[in-house]
C-alpha cells in the first residue's frame, strides 16, 4: 500500500484501502507507552497523515462542523494524559458531538491488575470499572476550531454491564442538564477529582491537563465516517494526535 503514497490523487476506492491500511498498522496499539506511540507515529504513520491532509475533502471549517456532529471512536491517539490512566476499553471509548456546542470524551477503563494464578476470575470480576468523562464547549473562532474544557466527572461501576451509547448518552445529558449549565449559570469552578481510589500515574499531572482552559485543533482529514486530528493545548506543546472513526 505504500505506492499510494507516491501517487498524486486518491480515487475513492483507493482512500479507502488507504484508511484501511492506517487502521490495520494502529490495531491493538491502544495499551502501548506514549512515547512509543510517538515514535510509531514519527516512523510510520506520518506518510499517511500527509497525504491524507493533501486529500482531505472538506477544508471548510464551518462545512466540517456539519460532519463533526455525531458519535466517534477514538482507535488511535498519542494524547498525554491518557497514559495516566488504566487501561482504556477501546470499544467503549466515546466522542459525542452535539448541535448546542457542547461535547464529551467518554471512556472506560479497566480496574486492578490482570488476575494472577493465586486469584479467582470472581475475585477480579468484582473490581469496578472506571468510568471518565471530559465536558468541552467547541466552536469556531476567527474560521478556527476551539475546545475548552468545561468540567470532568468520573464513576466507579460494575464491569460487568458495559458502557454503551445509550449509556454514555443518558450519563452525558444528565451532568449537562444538571450540573454543567448549573455551575456555569452560577459560576462555580470544576472541583478537583477524588482520585484516591483509583490507581492513576501523574495524578496533579493528570488534573491539571483534563482541565486545560482551551485547545485548539485541526482536521488534517474529515469525511462522513473517518477523521484525523490534530491537537495543541498551547503553541509550545508537542501537538497530539487521534484517529478516531464515526459510531453514530
Amino acid at each position: 500500500m505504500f505506492d499510494l503514497l507516491l501517487r498524486n490523487q486518491l480515487s475513492a476506492p483507493k482512500k479507502v484501502k488507504f484508511k484501511n491500511e492506517i487502521l490495520a498498522r494502529v490495531e491493538g496499539r491502544n495499551a502501548e507507552p506514549l512515547n512509543d506511540e510517538i515514535n510509531f507515529y514519527k516512523t510510520e504513520l506520518l506518510p499517511y497523515f500527509i497525504k491524507l491532509s493533501q486529500h482531505n475533502p472538506v477544508f471548510s471549517v464551518t462545512e466540517q462542523l456539519r460532519l463533526l456532529v455525531g458519535v466517534w471512536t477514538p482507535i488511535w491517539s498519542t494524547i498525554s494524559f491518557h497514559e495516566s490512566l488504566p487501561k482504556r476499553i477501546q470499544e467503549q471509548s466515546f466522542q459525542i458531538f452535539q448541535h448546542d456546542g457542547y461535547c464529551a470524551s467518554v471512556a472506560r477503563y479497566i480496574m486492578g491488575k490482570e488476575p494472577s494464578l493465586s486469584q479467582s476470575q470472581n475475585f477480579q470480576s468484582n473490581l469496578p470499572a472506571y468510568d471518565f468523562m471530559v465536558i468541552q464547549k467547541y466552536g469556531v473562532q476567527n474560521g478556527k476550531w476551539y475546545l475548552q474544557n468545561i468540567d470532568r466527572f468520573q464513576a466507579f461501576t460494575n464491569r460487568e454491564i458495559p458502557l454503551t451509547l445509550e449509556s454514555v448518552y443518558k450519563w452525558f445529558t444528565h451532568v449537562v442538564n444538571t450540573k454543567v449549565k448549573l455551575n456555569a449559570s452560577k459560576g462555580v469552578s470544576p472541583k478537583a477529582l477524588k482520585l484516591e481510589n483509583i490507581d492513576i500515574n501523574h495524578a496533579n499531572g493528570f488534573q491539571k491537563t483534563s482541565l486545560a482552559t482551551s485547545q485548539v485543533f485541526e482536521h488534517l482529514y474529515i469525511d462522513n465516517d473517518w477523521r484525523l486530528v490534530k491537537t495543541q493545548t498551547d503553541a509550545s506543546h508537542i501537538p497530539s494526535y487521534t484517529i478516531a472513526v464515526r459510531r453514530q
